[in-house]
């Protein structure tokens, strides 16, 4: 099992949290880092591995 931490904006949260239901991963919400962005923990096996990517992508796209 791998682990994975996000800091992900309020704005990107609703997105990201359905991915993750999508997917059904295996997730904890560790707490809220300096300037407010949600600090999740996700675990997940290799067959997993693209949900992440698209979790990282959804994060990326933020910065355009």
């Amino acid at each position: 099992m791998k682990t994975r931490t996000f800091e992900v904006p309020a704005e990107k949260m609703a997105e990201f949290a359905e991915i993750i239901g999508e997917h059904e991963l295996d997730n904890d919400i560790q707490g809220v880092n300096d300037v407010d962005e949600i600090i999740i923990e996700v675990n997940y096996d290799t067959s997993e591995r693209l949900a992440v990517f698209e979790l990282t992508e959804l994060l990326d796209s933020e910065d355009d």
